[in-house]
């Protein structure tokens, strides 16, 4: 487990040392996914939303220009407006609503057919790096595709959602673990590149740079599965 303090694996260590009573070290943050509050739709599509927009939108928030949140901002609506990689769909959802309504059309379900799966951690008093013992065996959660919606810095809620036409490039896996100091249970989500390119790019490869690996989320990113 050589990665496994920045929370890299790959799938082998995932099902031959992931079992009951192993013990691995892991730094799980402890976000708080309520910080930046939802707006309802029409709210929040009557805002600006684009880096050409930033000055107008600080000065709709009273954030000083060149402060940490203003270039966090800045480089949230950059990443919004980047292409889409090979075989990506994306979206940057600016409302609860606009999310569901990608996830849906993402699985061409309707949105009470679909769920999300994320690490939670409802005991965690404070983040640390410690060792957690894995309580059970990872179980998979199967599905046709995966959508991926990640919390973004902004004075909002705004996720960065997208997922790979081929489902084949990402499994996802609930891992149940406690804390050896803290007795902090964690239930966490893993996420496995599958394909070496993709893995590449998110630099989420071995030292070789071919074995794909596998990471935990943060609480407040979400895995939409059907």
């Amino acid at each position: 487990m050589e990665n496994s303090k920045g929370g890299l694996f790959n799938v082998d260590e995932l099902h031959n040392t992931f079992h009951a009573g192993k013990m691995l070290p892991i730094f799980f943050p402890n976000k708080d996914p309520a910080t930046s509050p939802l707006l309802p739709k029409k709210v929040a599509d009557s805002i600006p939303f684009s880096s050409s927009k930033l000055p107008e939108i600080l000065q709709l928030f009273s954030i000083p220009p060149g402060s940490s949140l203003a270039k966090a901002m800045e480089d949230t609506l950059q990443k919004c407006e980047y292409a889409p990689g090979k075989g990506e769909t994306k979206t940057c959802a600016t409302s609860l609503e606009s999310m569901v309504d990608f996830v849906s059309g993402a699985f061409k379900v309707a949105p009470q057919d679909t769920r999300f799966i994320t690490t939670t951690h409802p005991t965690m008093s404070t983040a640390s790096l410690q060792n957690y013992m894995v309580l059970e065996a990872p179980k998979e959660i199967k599905s046709f595709r995966k959508v991926a919606c990640h919390p973004m810095p902004y004075p909002y809620a705004v996720f960065f959602c997208h997922y790979d036409e081929d489902s084949s490039e990402t499994r996802v896996f609930k891992v149940s673990m406690v804390g050896e100091n803290t007795k902090d249970k964690v239930h966490a989500a893993a996420v496995c590149h599958m394909d070496s390119a993709s893995a590449a790019l998110l630099n989420l490869t071995d030292k070789q740079g071919k074995s794909p690996m596998c990471h935990f989320f943060s609480a407040g990113d979400l895995i939409w599965v059907q």
